[in-house]
């Protein structure tokens, strides 16, 4: 009789050589561009009590939970699940409330901010679909606390600008562009309020931004049935619905009114009150990467701010994340501002071979095999004291994550992100204080705690002073004396770290 064949689980993956390549080629960038970024890896288990889903993560996905039973308690335990609807223990859909759970059970011992990032495997009872399986690979980073205890709209904004940052320069380096891949922003409570004002009740709030949440994927007669299926009564909602994203307007820069810093599709009454987060994607030289868009609001419960989506194409979600600043108080922690990103090895496998951008044979071998982003800091950038500096910490320390690209690379026809000619100066690992301090002793300390390398001093007129942290030796330009930190400079301090570094 002949042997039965049987076919691995629907939404799951076999992962042969290659393909297993493939995916350590991702993983790879994620956690490169996360430590170059600041972000230090963690991990959690990959079951969790279902509890922990029903906190505050909303309907979604407690109707996605691969539910874990033992075996174990015969009968009387399926008669409990059966009574109860769910399992005690759930494998993990997401990563962000074992995250809150992780740090309220330890957060007076931890540094504030705690940036982290971690990747592993995920599990979904959704129906698969291209870009969507049951069991998938997610990257997770995360910005947590605030080194004090005013959690200020600007201070919130950098926070969120180091993720898209820590996003932007992952799709970089896998070769992408502003013009393959945007960020969405969006404000969700800018929304409520909005939704507030169209005559919809606070009990139908989440009904409302579950339905606005699905605009994308719906024509507008579903998205009208689901209002009406919800009970929401609200001519001006309906109206709203799938033109949330149509008007489109230019955002000026303040100082000049002249130099737009943003492009905007939505309602240009709320775009002011983004100007926080804005300016410090600006600083950051993202601003190319970004744009507002008010039908972004995101499906999960716990967001209570900022949300955006990576969108590939015009169409496709790469990642989404956004700010949870009163999950971690649900479960015990102190009140804590916090925001991140997931993103799913899928669609961003899929994107790459559509780009012509995932490499195959021996080039696939040989990218995999480069050596990875240093665990360690390598430079650690601080202002010298005075204020007026202090923006170029952020556009300088976003420069050396980025490196510089050769032109020989840039100018080669069929040239690959994986190439070994592709920079003259390597991105690098590095790192800010986030101590409100300016005493040049107390940041130089705060560099030597987290081991940096180099301790990178920027002061008036373009000028930087550089320092071996190992040595305590002041490294000087043979030309200059300072170095400088314009990428295009002769004497351009990420030419000279790259140098030391040899």
């Amino acid at each position: 009789m002949a042997a039965k064949k049987i076919k691995p689980p629907k939404g799951t993956r076999d992962l042969y050589p290659e393909d297993l390549l493939r995916q350590r080629y991702i993983t790879n960038a994620w956690r490169d561009a996360s430590i170059r970024c600041g972000f230090e890896e963690i991990a959690g288990p990959t079951f969790e009590t279902t509890e922990l889903y029903s906190v505050k993560s909303g309907e979604g996905i407690l109707g996605e939970l691969f539910q874990a039973f033992s075996g174990k308690g015969g009968s009387e335990a399926l008669e409990e699940i059966a009574a109860k609807g769910k399992a005690k223990y759930a494998l993990r859909p997401e990563f962000t409330p074992t995250l809150a759970r992780m740090y309220a059970a330890h957060a007076k011992q931890l540094p504030k901010p705690c940036k982290w990032f971690t990747a592993g495997p995920y599990f979904r009872a959704e129906r698969p679909q291209r870009g969507r399986l049951r069991e998938f690979l997610q990257w997770n980073i995360d910005v947590v606390g605030l080194p004090s205890d005013e959690a200020t709209p600007a201070s919130k904004a950098q926070m969120d600008s180091e993720i898209i940052e820590c996003g932007a320069q992952l799709f970089e380096s896998l070769g992408l562009n502003s013009k393959d891949c945007k960020f969405l922003l969006n404000d969700r409570e800018q929304v409520v309020q909005l939704l507030n004002s169209q005559g919809i009740a606070d009990s139908q709030i989440e009904a409302a931004l579950q339905i606005l949440d699905k605009q994308s994927k719906l024509p507008i007669k579903a998205l009208i049935d689901l209002t009406r299926a919800a009970g929401i009564d609200s001519p001006d909602f309906e109206s709203y619905l799938g033109r949330s994203n149509q008007d489109k307007i230019v955002l000026l820069n303040a100082e000049d009114d002249e130099t737009p810093i943003m492009r905007i599709k939505g309602n240009a009454s709320i775009a002011k009150e983004h100007l926080p987060i804005l300016t410090a994607i600006s600083k950051r030289g993202l601003s190319n990467w970004c744009e507002l868009n008010n039908s972004i609001v995101r499906g999960l419960a716990y967001y209570t701010g900022s949300v955006f989506e990576a969108i590939a194409d015009g169409e496709r979600a790469v990642a989404g994340g956004g700010r949870y600043d009163n999950l971690i108080e649900l479960f015990g922690g102190p009140p804590t501002p916090a925001c991140g990103f997931g993103m799913g090895d899928v669609v961003l496998g899929n994107l790459l071979d559509d780009k012509g951008l995932m490499p195959t044979g021996v080039e696939l071998m040989e990218a995999v095999a480069k050596p990875q982003a240093s665990i360690r800091p390598v430079a650690f950038v601080v202002p010298n004291g005075d204020e007026a500096n202090e923006p170029l910490v952020h556009t300088l320390t976003a420069n050396l994550r980025r490196g510089i690209e050769s032109e020989f690379w840039l100018s080669r026809e069929g040239r690959k992100p994986w190439n070994n000619d592709r920079y003259t100066v390597g991105p690098m690992h590095t790192r800010i204080s986030y101590k409100s301090t300016r005493n040049l002793g107390k940041l130089r300390a705060d560099a030597e705690k987290q081991h940096a390398r180099f301790f990178v001093e920027i002061h008036a007129d373009n000028k930087v002073e550089l320092t071996n942290m190992d040595t305590r030796e002041p490294i000087t330009s043979d030309t200059h004396g300072s170095f400088s930190v314009d990428p295009a400079a002769e004497n351009y301090v990420g030419h000279a770290i790259a140098q030391q570094m040899q």
